[in-house]
């Protein structure tokens, strides 16, 4: 977990989602980068990047996007992962998840 992960709070904003993001993409493709079989993960871990990075868009549309994609690449692409890239994509993952205090 990122020291930044922690600090991040159920209301947080979409800027601080968005480099929470990125920070673990890029822990995920320093990770991947040794299996040539994971390539259709990175290239969506890498296009998600860049857009975060841009901020063209509005980062939980982004992240909500990512998820998606994500999904797609490892279940056409038969990808497997170990438990630490599970639990990285995870975090990744639940960086979508915005609650109202309701």
């Amino acid at each position: 977990m990122t020291k930044q992960m922690a600090k991040l709070t159920w209301f947080a904003g979409g800027k601080d989602r968005g480099d929470e993001a990125i920070a673990i993409i890029d822990d995920l493709l320093n990770n991947l980068n040794t299996d040539a079989n994971r390539q259709p993960l990175q290239e969506v871990l890498i296009e998600f990047k860049d857009e975060l990075e841009k901020r063209e868009s509005a980062v939980p549309y982004i992240l909500s996007r990512m998820n998606i994609s994500i999904s797609n690449a490892l279940h056409k692409n038969k990808i497997s992962l170990t438990e630490e890239q599970q639990s990285k994509l995870q975090k990744l993952t639940q960086l979508s998840n915005i609650r109202y205090g309701y």
